[in-house]
């Protein structure tokens, strides 16, 4: 293709600074995206040129996995999961007769979130890959669960990025094993927790730790109420902190250390339904005792206690009286005082602390969303009072976002290095001079050699070499060939982007040293 026949506009004069992030701005300045309204923005060639290559990687993947592709329209793209389910609610059959159903969509979807301003990380649409799998058994929708995650790994593996599967919160009660797919981004607006020495990733609302707690050989002290003198800093020791909280009606007191943080959504997980702390002004109405007379040792029978997994062998302990910040509790027992309470996890963790899996520590670290997967269970009705449990897979891939990502991860000073599977074209010609006959006549030997097995682009502006060499490196592809004064000898320049080598071939050489320079990376 000749580069003047493509649309590729140097809108960055247009945008000016809005766009803040780098890998964002080369696309802008290279031609592959544009502006166009107030959260939204155009694909351009070149942008379509590369998507539709991702799309080639993800399909191919998908029919290993005998996958079928289905469409909605665009209007309804969000809903696809309840019209199958509706599917398989009219027609049964269709999933007894089958160990599992694979079926897909790659469609634009429609999105609420704003995005922030110049970002184009968000935006109200992008192309998904919506995949969906159903299943008779749990044990089906696992191992397959587990075969779109090694297909997720090829696919990305092939468009060179690097990412992480990280355990993230169910957002449903009927949902579990959710997992996100996270591209590496320092820029990225996603954190979690990553292990030091093992393959241990979650987000920060679901990740867990090494429990430091042990059981004390202690002897229990006899619990006794005290004011403080001056301040709280005057009491040293460990000290715990009493949340108030509800499921719906049911109360709830949790202890947890107090240089912990609560998490409310392991909270949420324990109960299975949505959990919040108690105002003030409503303590009383949920556990009978106005907030200026609070005891927990003598609130209702109703009234559940919770402790932190860390909280559990604590021994002689203090506690801020929940009635009075002047007035503080000393030598309490959680095994002793509590002796009702139920130990899980429930706080943040903390950059530092111990891998749940004993290797490591736990650090925080960035990224943007790109991806996720996570099993359900559903019922289908089969007479009036019988149900047929079935088990759906859902597994998503927002590929705009994957274009997004693989440029900003390998972009250079100078511009973008597209991976060889994803890249726009395969070799970019660059002639420095098309008045030259002899020039001429190699460019048309090359392209009509080469045009069967690679694409290729021909840079056929009456421009400088030095600014056509320079926007080159913004479109990014893996091998630019510049013909110059030695074209009489059929001599070519060829320069791998990756390395920035560059090696003169003859004419006759150039098809065994192109199959060398992409296959042997492969």
């Amino acid at each position: 293709m000749k580069q003047s026949n493509l649309l590729i506009p140097d809108l960055q004069r247009m945008l000016g600074e809005e766009i803040t992030e780098a890998s964002q701005r080369f696309l802008v300045k290279s031609g592959f995206l544009g502006s166009f309204q107030d959260n939204q923005y155009v694909f351009l060639p070149l942008a379509m040129r590369v998507i539709e290559n991702i799309k080639n990687i993800v399909t191919e993947e998908l029919e290993k996995l005998s996958a079928v592709e289905f469409q909605l329209p665009v209007q309804s793209s969000l809903h696809a999961e309840e019209y199958l389910i509706t599917l398989l609610l009219k027609e049964p059959e269709n999933l007894q007769n089958n160990t599992s159903m694979q079926l897909y969509q790659i469609q634009t979807a429609l999105i609420a979130n704003q995005k922030k301003a110049g970002h184009f990380l968000t935006n109200f649409e992008s192309t998904y890959l919506d995949a969906f799998s159903f299943h008779e058994t749990s044990v089906s929708l696992s191992e397959n669960y587990h075969r779109y995650e090694q297909l997720f790994g090829r696919i990305l593996a092939r468009c060179d990025l690097q990412f992480q599967s990280v355990i993230a919160l169910n957002k449903e009660t009927n949902q579990q094993d959710t997992k996100e797919i996270i591209a590496d981004s320092l820029e990225g607006d996603e954190q979690y927790c990553a292990s030091s020495e093992s393959d241990y990733r979650a987000k920060i609302e679901v990740a867990t730790r090494l429990c430091s707690g042990k059981k004390s050989h202690a002897s229990y002290l006899p619990l006794v109420k005290k004011t403080f003198a001056e301040n709280i800093e005057e009491a040293q020791g460990q000290w715990l902190k009493p949340y108030f909280l509800r499921a719906g009606k049911q109360p709830i007191v949790l202890f947890l250390r107090q240089e912990d943080q609560l998490n409310l959504a392991k909270v949420t997980n324990f109960f299975k339904q949505k959990v919040v702390q108690v105002k003030p002004k409503e303590i009383e109405k949920y556990f009978g005792q106005a907030r200026e007379m609070l005891d927990v040792w003598n609130l209702p029978q109703e009234v559940t206690y919770l402790g932190d997994l860390e909280v559990e062998f604590l021994t002689n302990t203090k506690m801020i009286a929940p009635h009075s910040e002047q007035e503080y509790y000393e030598n309490i027992n959680p095994l002793r005082d509590f002796p009702n309470v139920a130990f899980a996890d429930f706080c943040f963790v903390k950059e530092g602390d111990p891998s749940p899996d004993g290797q490591g520590v736990l650090t925080f670290k960035k990224g943007v969303k790109i991806g996720q997967l996570y099993k359900k269970n559903q019922t289908l009705p089969k007479e009036e009072k019988a149900t047929i449990p079935f088990h759906i897979g859902h597994y998503q891939l927002d590929l705009s976002r994957l274009f997004l990502m693989i440029a900003q991860q390998h972009r250079t000073e100078s511009g973008i290095i597209w991976p060889e599977e994803v890249a726009p074209f395969d070799l970019h010609l660059i002639p420095t001079d098309l008045t030259d006959p002899y020039q001429q006549e190699l460019v048309e030997a090359v392209n009509a050699m080469m045009a069967e097995e690679f694409q290729i682009l021909i840079d056929d502006r009456n421009l400088p070499l030095e600014e056509k060499q320079n926007e080159a490196a913004f479109i990014g592809c893996p091998i630019e060939i510049t013909i110059g004064k030695k074209a009489v000898e059929g001599i070519l320049e060829v320069k791998i982007r990756a390395t920035e080598a560059v090696i003169e071939v003859r004419k006759e050489e150039l098809v065994d040293t192109l199959n060398i320079l992409f296959y042997s990376a492969e």
